[in-house]
């Protein structure tokens, strides 16, 4: 009898799973500085230490997008599509922004949007989230950016990114030019690029982590020196030294293994919210009513106090916007919403599956 062998599951990647929450907190710092109202009040004239301070976590945070994207392609290369994946990003999404129409109606209706509850049930295509409408236009996509990077030599996929890299960001970010449709990294063809770049990466034999870190430190530092130097076309999602700083981090943090019980069940139960921190607080309600120009004041204490209270307030938020997310998680658990989009799964496996007549007959008479 022969012996029937089971394909081990792929080992979870922790280090990327703590990637997934170091991106949304540095996402909350970003938020605190520009939404925040830090950096708008804020000139190398006037306030030279608070500036550099402020435009520096700018620079530090702003790869965020682009780490996302590419985790998603780093873990997601090599998986079977599965059309429960949009519809899970697409019901946590209708659960916030169904909410969030409702505090709006209560507590501000002067910010309720025109057709707000049609707005709340259709995230994707209203614009209310200009990354989760990129985002879900990826994960469409996923499928055809998977095949290129399975079927492709990694010597071939290496060579496309690095021509991508030219011409899409480095010849791009020279000319101070956005071109290709790619609309600054606000675009689903950026996002499908960086997922790309992220199936490379995790295909590619990777480093030891502290040289990459160490390149991702340089690239921070250079976009913050452009910056502050009057030279803002390179603090954008395109801009060479923002990819580069988000490569390097992602394979910084692929290297790291969490050895610990502890610590794995920790991030395992804290990652699966790293998004929803995202939904929750960037939805008009926290965007227009909560946390705007919320940091302000901060510019008017000393440049170390200013910094403490720009990392609290962004902790405050991420543990805010997790509680939240764990509450939500619960509700979704309860109406078994995991089981149900997984029966969806087989259900379309079965069908796409099955054998017509015809396919029947010929395999018999090959028999």
């Amino acid at each position: 009898m022969d012996r029937i062998q089971i394909a081990a599951k792929p080992e979870r990647n922790y280090g990327i799973d703590l990637l997934r929450l170091v991106t949304m907190l540095f996402i909350c710092i970003l938020h605190v500085c520009n939404k925040g109202g830090i950096v708008s009040r804020l000139s190398l004239e006037t306030a030279p230490d608070h500036y550099r301070i402020a435009w520096f976590f700018e620079a530090l945070t702003f790869g965020s997008v682009n780490i996302f994207s590419m985790i998603s392609g780093y873990v997601g290369y090599n998986k079977k599509f599965k059309l429960s994946r949009p519809l899970s990003i697409w019901l946590e999404l209708v659960f916030y922004t169904v909410i969030g129409t409702v505090l709006i109606s209560r507590f501000c209706p002067q910010i309720m949007p025109e057709n707000g509850w049609l707005r709340a049930v259709m995230p994707v295509f209203n614009g209310e989230y200009w990354y989760m409408t990129a985002y879900f236009g990826m994960v469409i996509l996923s499928p055809l950016v998977n095949a290129a990077v399975q079927k492709m030599s990694t010597r071939s996929l290496g060579l496309t990114l690095l021509g991508i890299f030219v011409f899409f960001c480095t010849i791009p970010a020279v000319m101070n030019v956005s071109v290709f449709g790619l609309s600054s990294g606000y675009s689903t063809v950026w996002l499908c690029i960086m997922y790309a770049a992220g199936g490379f990466l995790a295909k590619v034999k990777k480093p030891h982590p502290l040289p990459s870190f160490f390149v991702f430190l340089l690239c921070t530092v250079l976009t913050w020196l452009f910056k502050i130097n009057g030279v803002s076309r390179m603090l954008n999602y395109t801009s060479p030294t923002v990819v580069l700083a988000a490569a390097a981090l992602t394979v910084t943090f692929a290297q790291i293994n969490i050895r610990t019980k502890a610590g794995r069940a920790i991030i395992g139960f804290a990652a699966p919210s790293a998004l929803g921190i995202f939904i929750i607080h960037v939805h008009t309600f926290s965007w227009e009513y909560l946390l705007k120009d919320a940091a302000a004041s901060f510019v008017r204490d000393n440049a170390a106090m200013m910094t403490l209270k720009i990392l609290a307030m962004a902790a405050l938020i991420f543990v805010g916007c997790f509680a939240v997310d764990v509450i939500r998680r619960g509700i979704f658990w309860l109406l078994h919403i995991k089981p149900l989009l997984n029966r969806m799964d087989r259900a379309i496996d079965s069908i796409l599956n099955k054998k017509t007549p015809a396919e029947s007959v010929g395999e018999e008479k090959t028999q």
